[in-house]
């Protein structure tokens, strides 16, 4: 019978995870910040193909949120998460307060990668440093073997990268691919805050780029047309505002050593108050 425990103390995290150790047992980690969806389950199902132990993490990082208002409208409900991560069958759900991430009282802030300057970080300031430094205390407590994010958070991944790199911490990054809806929407907790009317507009992000991949891929040297066809596509459609849909090298983020390759689409915009981001390659 498979066991299954919550537990909310640093302490008791790493006294527990220091037994399957010894057992030579391999810890793979799944951090969110709740508002669990299939998104979040297709990486929890994926961490337990791959991994002895597999660890959830519930932890809303008011260090990524540029906005107070962001961080207090951000979809919680603690009791139907436990819930569906019980389901799973993962191992731990560690549910830390601040004060357990962080156990000085002094909070050592990381700076992020030069990646994290470009897309969301241009428009975000600080957000990555706040994720990077909530993930290097959540490592060090878990330890894990191998840790799993989602595709669609593709700016994210190559950040945490390079924090791995930096601190030479050894744990390998399973990306997974994007879970999404009938209409193509990529399931996020931020999906909940759209009102019907939005829902409707939502599932153009993904088709338009999804239309601009293939259109440069057959008109390479186009991309910059393509680009501004794009977000004329979605403020026709509906959406209030387009922060950036850019065509990068998914290698550096950047146009250097672009080609038909290794190109991705890469996309956030608005709809009412809720900003959506995706991206795509085939």
């Amino acid at each position: 019978m498979n066991s299954f425990r919550i537990i909310k103390s640093s302490e008791s995290l790493i006294r527990e995870i220091q037994k399957y150790k010894l057992k030579k047992k391999k810890i793979g980690f799944v951090p969110t910040l709740g508002g669990i969806h299939k998104g979040h389950i297709k990486l929890i199902k994926t961490a337990k193909k791959r991994s002895d132990i597999v660890i959830v993490s519930i932890f809303l990082n008011p260090l990524q949120f540029n906005l107070k208002k962001d961080l207090k409208k951000y979809p919680k409900n603690l009791i139907n998460d436990k819930k569906k991560i019980r389901e799973t069958k993962a191992n731990i759900l560690y549910i830390p307060t601040f004060k357990e991430v962080f156990s000085n009282k002094k909070i050592k802030k990381i700076n992020s990668s030069d990646k994290a300057n470009k897309l969301c970080g241009k428009f975000r300031k600080g957000h990555f440093n706040g994720v990077v430094t909530v993930l290097k205390s959540l490592f060090k407590q878990v330890s894990p073997d191998e840790v799993f994010f989602g595709e669609k958070d593709f700016q994210q991944i190559l950040v945490v990268k390079d924090l791995i790199m930096k601190y030479k911490l050894k744990i390998k990054i399973f990306c997974v691919s994007t879970v999404r809806d009938n209409f193509g929407l990529a399931y996020s907790s931020r999906n909940k805050l759209l009102t019907k009317k939005e829902q409707k507009i939502a599932f153009f992000l993904f088709k338009t780029i999804k239309e601009i991949y293939y259109e440069t891929k057959k008109n390479f040297k186009m991309f910059n047309v393509l680009k501004r066809k794009g977000i004329n596509k979605l403020i026709k459609c509906g959406f209030s505002k387009v922060d950036y849909l850019e065509i990068y090298n998914e290698k550096n983020l950047s146009k250097k050593k672009m080609n038909k390759k290794n190109f991705r689409i890469f996309v956030a915009a608005n709809l009412g108050t809720t900003r959506l981001i995706d991206n795509y390659k085939n």
